[in-house]
Formats: structure tokens, sequence, C-alpha cells
């Protein structure tokens, strides 16, 4: 029997930027685009999305459009999405393949997310047309993380039974933690040392304290920046983020504004801001922080770690990197940026996702962020259970106690 071709599709849905990245037996590729959308006026069936979006548009973003709710609009953006995917695929892999293949689904959420968020971003995707051959799958971003980056490591080979792995995946809106004890290097083979944290601390929060200090340098002359300009100025912010490397031999920093000249008294000189080194660590420092303690508490959770995997968009900053470093070297602890951190969850999600369709080679033994149980009765026991739960049932002839629960899978702690 001739084999079904199947071809992988991983989404990693952003804060900032949406990765697609999609996999066959012997081909794959990938985009980037900025996760946003914005509608018609006065068609809200009409909208734009990525890279489409007229600038004049900007200056409604982050305000949901009237009679719709956050739902219908990430089905719409992902629908957007997989069409985009779908008219590409078409385009380079042969047509009578196309025909034939099973397109698989696969998106990736931020590991503290809770089951109905989880659920809910299954069924966008399923409202935007991804599920029409297959149910979307949806996985853990750290997970696919580690997948991709384990796989993909120069020093794969210094790997060995029983090290422990901290992954950091470092994104735009939120940053995950979770550590893996390696049973089996190949066929790869580990298991959660502790259960995962995280928090909302990506570089959004990094941005929203430039534009504070973005407002009160420019004073008064920030009126005179139409909304789009003043957005323009935030964005342009990000090459200077992610290049900042808190170096003695760069004191000054520069952010382009659109059509402001000179400003001397507020620092602003051709049309860019200039921000000085202290104040672009005191605009990281809180996050920067935030993210060292929750590696910290990770660490001591999983009693020992021998490396730290950082990921993500935000995992590619060179700041975040040495300030990580430098924490990390005084626990002994190695740090590496594995290349293309900033892809390694989608493209981690769609390994996960051919492994899913084939024979699975990647073994991960997770550990439970929560009890599971159901609802019984049973039979009443004197001093075990409450008296306001104790009835007598007439069909076994015996004292029962309701609202009692059944545990089928246990919190546990860490190895």
């Amino acid at each position: 029997m001739e084999k079904v071709p199947r071809i992988i599709v991983g989404i990693d849905f952003g804060t900032t930027y949406t990765a697609a990245a999609w996999a066959d037996a012997s081909n794959s590729s990938q985009i980037e685009v900025p996760s946003e959308i914005a509608y018609d006026q006065k068609d809200r069936t009409v909208f734009s999305w990525g890279h489409n979006i007229k600038p004049k548009s900007h200056k409604d973003i982050l305000e949901l459009p009237l009679g719709l709710n956050s739902a219908e609009v990430i089905s719409d953006y992902l629908s957007a999405i997989y069409k985009h995917v779908m008219v590409t695929l078409n385009r380079r892999i042969d047509k009578m393949l196309m025909q034939q293949a099973v397109v698989t689904f696969a998106l990736t959420v931020p590991a503290i997310w809770s089951d109905a968020a989880r659920k809910k971003t299954q069924e966008a995707a399923v409202r935007a047309g991804m599920g029409k051959q297959t149910s979307p799958q949806i996985y853990s971003e750290p997970e696919c993380g580690a997948i991709h980056a384990l796989k993909d490591l120069d020093d794969i080979k210094s790997l060995r039974s029983n090290d422990r792995i901290l992954v950091c995946d470092a994104g735009g809106g939120t940053v995950d933690i979770i550590t893996y004890k390696i049973l089996e290097v190949t066929p790869l083979d580990v298991v959660e040392c502790t259960v995962g944290t995280g928090d909302y601390c990506g570089s959004t929060f990094i941005d929203r304290e430039f534009e504070k200090l973005f407002i009160r340098r420019m004073g008064s002359h920030y009126t005179a920046l139409s909304p789009l300009h003043r957005q323009q100025s935030i964005r342009n912010f990000e090459a200077t983020k992610m290049a900042f490397r808190d170096e003695p031999d760069q004191e000054v920093f520069y952010v382009n504004l659109p059509t402001i000249g000179d400003i001397e008294e507020i620092g602003v000189y051709s049309g860019n801001l200039q921000l000085t080194r202290e104040e672009m660590r005191d605009l990281f420092d809180p996050t920067v922080n935030r993210i060292i303690d929750l590696i910290s508490a990770q660490v001591m959770a999983a009693s020992h770690v021998d490396l730290i995997l950082l990921i993500g968009g935000f995992g590619e900053s060179e700041y975040l990197y040495q300030r990580i470093l430098a924490w990390a070297n005084r626990a002994l602890i190695r740090v590496l940026q594995p290349r293309e951190a900033s892809t390694a969850i989608v493209r981690g999600a769609v390994i996960k996702g051919l492994e899913a369709a084939g024979t699975s080679k990647t073994q991960i033994t997770r550990r439970a962020r929560r009890w599971y149980g159901v609802t019984t009765n049973e039979m009443f026991v004197q001093g075990k259970h409450l008296a306001e739960d104790r009835y007598y049932n007439i069909d076994t002839n015996q004292f029962l106690a309701k609202n009692q629960i059944r545990w089928f899978i246990e919190k546990v702690g860490g190895l």
C-alpha cells in the first residue's frame, strides 16, 4: 500500500511576530510576519495583515473592532496565515503531491497557558481553516524549542545521559522556563526535572519602558508627532534594543524619530533620540532581572543544571545573553544561544509533527501541572468524610459519601 505523503506546518503565533514553517520528508521552508491585523472601518470582513498593513492603520492598533471579540480577531489572522501557507505550498510542491498530501497544522503556545487557553487557540485554528484534513495540534513552546535546539546543537556529542538542560524560551510577551534530564542522547529521550514556570516578562515590556521614556523626554514636542510617527519611533527602537551589549566602548545609542530634526535640549540630533548606556540598562533591567529570578528558581527546583539553552526572539538579545551568562558563570552552568534561536520553536513544532506522523524518535516525559480527577460517591467512613456529605443509597442499602474526588493524575514534585 502506497504511503500517503504528509506535510507538517508549524505555527508559532507570537506577541510581536508569527512564524510559520513547513516540511515533508525532503523539503522545508519558513516565513515570519508581524502579528498584526487591521480591519476596514466600514466592512469588518475586509482586513489586511502582517507586512501588508498600510502605515495609516497603525493609529488604531490594539483596539478591537466593534462587534468582534479577541477569539474572532485571532481566527481572522490565522485564516490569513493559513491561506498564505497553502498558496506557498502549492507554488513550491508538485501539484500531484499536494493533491495526495495530508496537511497537518501544529500551533505552539506558551507553557504557562491554561488548558482553556490552549483549547481556545485550537478552536480558533479550526475556524481559520486549519482543521480541514486533520485536527490542529497544540504544542508547548519550550518543548518544541528544546527538541530543535538539542537536535541542532553543534556540540550535541558533549551531552551525556543524566545531564540537566534548562530551556529559557524568551519571547515578545512571555518567558517560559523548563528543565529536562537527558536519559538518552540518541534517540533523544528526556524527562522533565520539575514543572516548568514562566511569566509575562518578554521583550515588549522593554518596549513599554522605552515608550514611557520617549514620552517623558519629548515633553511638549510629543504632540507634534502624528500617531503614525509615534508608532514608527517606537518600532525603530527594536534595532537598538536587539543590538544593545552594554559594552564600555559605546556610551550612547540612537533611535530614529521620523520628521524630527534637531532638538538639542532633549537630546535629539539629526532626527535621532540619544540614549545613554545607563538609560538603556534602566529599560532592560526590570525585565531581565525577572527572567534571571525565574531561572534561579527553576535551578533550585531542579536541584542542579548543567546547561542553559536560550531560545526565542528575545533569546537573541546580546544583553540578555550576557546577563544570564554572568549569573550562570557563578553557578558553574554553561549557557548557549543555539543557531536560529528565534525560529527554534516553530522548527521544533515541525520536527515534533513529523515524528508524530511517522515513527516517533523523541521521547519526552512530562510532569503533571495539575491534579486531574472525577467526582464520585464512596462508602461513608466516620471521621474521614464530612457529615453533610453522608446520605443513604436505597440501591445498595448503604450510607455513602457524596462529592468525593477520585484522582487519576497527581501533581508531583521534581526529580
